[in-house]
């Protein structure tokens, strides 16, 4: 990419003729180990892709934009279960965004601080940025409604989202958000202050043997990576004065974050993932804006009876996107060595996952349509307030509960081994 490293995002230049999007088209660069990964790496990495159901332009359905996770580092929303049907089936258009990652992303330098306001490390935030101007520009092409934007996204896509709730820069550009176990932003755990990010990016400079930014832009992107890797760099949003004014906790401590109605929440087994969302829904709940809590406890049928099974991370994309059965067993061969306590078994499914993969959409959808999650005949989800502690359980039976701090399970177990 040359002088576009590491500096803002720039509008896709116009095509003729037609487009062929019947590939995956490139994801951003990242190690080579990442999984379930489509289409080839390469810089030239901004793309989405668009699911829509509808059968002429400017049928105005609600639009959700969704952020992928994988830390800010890996991953792509290149996915068959990111970019499944079922949504679009609700009266939804979704979109999924491939936006830069790790120190391509997130790189801060002094030298690069200097050339622009914006060139001071959150190149990731702005691409997530110019993606949601993206659809504001096309997606009544595709049916979409310009003017009812959901944006959602799981673990790192969730810090992703709330990043555009922060960011003054896209206030106007969404209408709702939903924070899929990705709340420890607010927390401060994937926030860097300016100057740390500065030296981490000289660290990565001088490792990479480049004593210039000519001589950096000009490295590949793999000895980028590889450098990063050396030095112990870690993608995070980096509070820099301008495209994030100031750490997000205390943004929504103040009120200002964007103004729109948020459902948060996380998975049984998540762990450490789980103790910012009452904190993000006290602290966004109190601004005055709708706010809906969930934990999401379901189990496939496979894991119901065998012991020490919780709801693992990510588990949850499966049904919100409708991916069942193939959605359900990539996402447990991905996090099977992550928290959720079980022997290696790949889990069947059986009507009841299928029945809650459709109330999933539906109750997602229906949050997109008016950002209210509740659906007539299914659950009536009720807000979260500093008086209402209540919350979603998202299993079967649907059920609203107290005490979302105490519903969330601390597993005392190994990791299992393959």
């Amino acid at each position: 990419m040359g002088d576009l490293r590491w500096r803002a995002p720039e509008p896709a230049e116009a095509w003729d003729g037609v487009l062929d999007a019947t590939e995956w088209p490139n994801r951003c660069p990242q190690g080579e180990s990442s999984m379930g990964a489509g289409g080839p790496i390469s810089e030239d990495c901004l793309y989405v892709n668009v699911v829509t159901a509808a059968e002429t332009a400017g049928e105005k359905r609600p639009v959700m934009v969704f952020f992928h996770g994988g830390g800010l580092t890996s991953g792509t929303g290149n996915s068959t279960t990111f970019n499944h049907p079922m949504l679009s089936t609700k009266g939804v258009v979704t979109v999924t965004v491939n936006s830069r990652l790790g120190p391509i992303g997130y790189l801060a330098h002094p030298e690069l601080s200097d050339e622009t306001d914006y060139n001071s490390g959150n190149y990731g935030t702005l691409d997530l940025k110019a993606s949601l101007e993206w659809v504001r520009d096309n997606i009544e092409a595709f049916g979409g409604d310009l003017d009812n934007v959901t944006i959602f996204g799981e673990s790192g896509g969730g810090t992703k989202t709330i990043s555009q709730k922060a960011t003054p820069m896209a206030r106007d550009l969404f209408d709702a958000a939903i924070v899929e176990s990705g709340s420890a932003l607010v927390s401060e755990q994937r926030i860097t202050m300016l100057d740390d990010s500065e030296a981490k990016g000289e660290e990565l400079a001088a490792e990479l043997g480049a004593d210039s930014l000519e001589a950096m832009r000009t490295a590949s992107w793999q000895d980028i990576i590889k450098a990063g890797d050396e030095v112990g760099f870690r993608a995070n949003v980096v509070v820099d004065g301008n495209v994030l004014p100031k750490p997000v906790s205390e943004m929504f401590a103040n009120g200002e974050q964007a103004q729109v109605p948020l459902i948060v929440g996380a998975n049984e087994g998540e762990s450490s993932l789980t103790s910012s969302v009452p904190l993000m829904g006290n602290l966004h709940s109190a601004s005055g804006a709708p706010t809906y809590l969930y934990n999401f406890t379901h189990l496939p049928m496979g894991w119901r009876d065998e012991e020490g099974c919780v709801a693992f991370h990510g588990l949850e994309l499966t049904y919100v996107f409708g991916a069942v059965p193939n959605g359900l067993q990539s996402r447990t061969t991905q996090f099977l060595a992550g928290s959720g306590g079980c022997s290696v078994k790949v889990p069947a499914h059986d009507d009841q996952d299928l029945w809650l993969a459709e109330r999933a959409a539906e109750i997602w959808a229906s949050f997109a349509k008016d950002g209210n999650p509740s659906v007539p005949g299914l659950i009536d989800w009720l807000p979260y307030g500093e008086q209402d502690n209540v919350y979603l359980d998202i299993g079967i039976p649907l059920e609203m509960k107290d005490n979302i701090e105490g519903s969330y399970v601390r597993p005392n177990v190994e990791n299992p081994r393959f």
